[in-house]
């Protein structure tokens, strides 16, 4: 296939490693790829595919990513977020769904990542997914809808748990509550 037109930029901090441990597929032409700040990634697989967008912005810790986006669509990432390993990003508009009353297609929306967002073992993110910042997506649940700011979300279909949470990327032994274990008089601002 033509991969006339596409682009693969990398800028801002990367390692040597994080490249080695990244596989990129480009078909059709027309693609581009953006990563910024790409450093500790155990392991990243991305395919993009005719005219499609894929923008990851300084994660805190890849373990285990495949991102598909294919046929007109978009996934984008923010900074600092946390993916565990066999996590699945899909978006596509390759096989169309149409309104049986007037006829017209049905568009599917890509998927976002907002800032600060930890996603867990197995979790698979589909077209239109949408997780707002510093929220968590559990293990092995599916996602296709809008996750808020600042929730857990867990299952299949993935829905909110928990509202009003943060998380930290530092675990801590005992169960005493945060501001009590870390000494400080506020909650951490992200």
């Amino acid at each position: 296939e033509s991969t006339e037109g596409d682009r693969v930029i990398v800028r801002g901090g990367f390692t040597e490693g994080a490249l080695k441990n990244t596989t990129i597929y480009l078909g059709g032409g027309g693609n581009e790829l953006v990563f910024d700040g790409l450093t500790k990634v155990s392991k990243l697989e991305v395919a993009a595919v005719k005219n499609s967008k894929v923008f990851i912005q300084a994660p805190m810790l890849i373990r285990g990513m495949t991102i598909m986006s294919s046929q007109n669509s978009h996934v984008s990432m923010g900074k600092n977020c946390l993916i565990s390993t066999d996590v699945l990003v899909y978006s596509s508009n390759a096989h169309a769904l149409y309104n049986v009353a007037d006829g017209k297609r049905r568009l599917k929306e890509g998927v976002e990542i907002g800032e600060r967002v930890w996603v867990g073992m197995g979790a698979r993110l589909m077209s239109g997914a949408r997780v707002g910042k510093n929220s968590v997506i559990g293990g092995y649940s599916i996602l296709a809808g809008k996750i808020p700011n600042n929730c857990a979300a867990a299952g299949n279909p993935c829905r909110v748990t928990t509202r009003d949470v943060f998380w930290t990327s530092v675990g801590h032994q005992d169960r005493r509550d945060y501001l009590s274990r870390t000494g400080k008089n506020k909650f951490p601002i992200f």
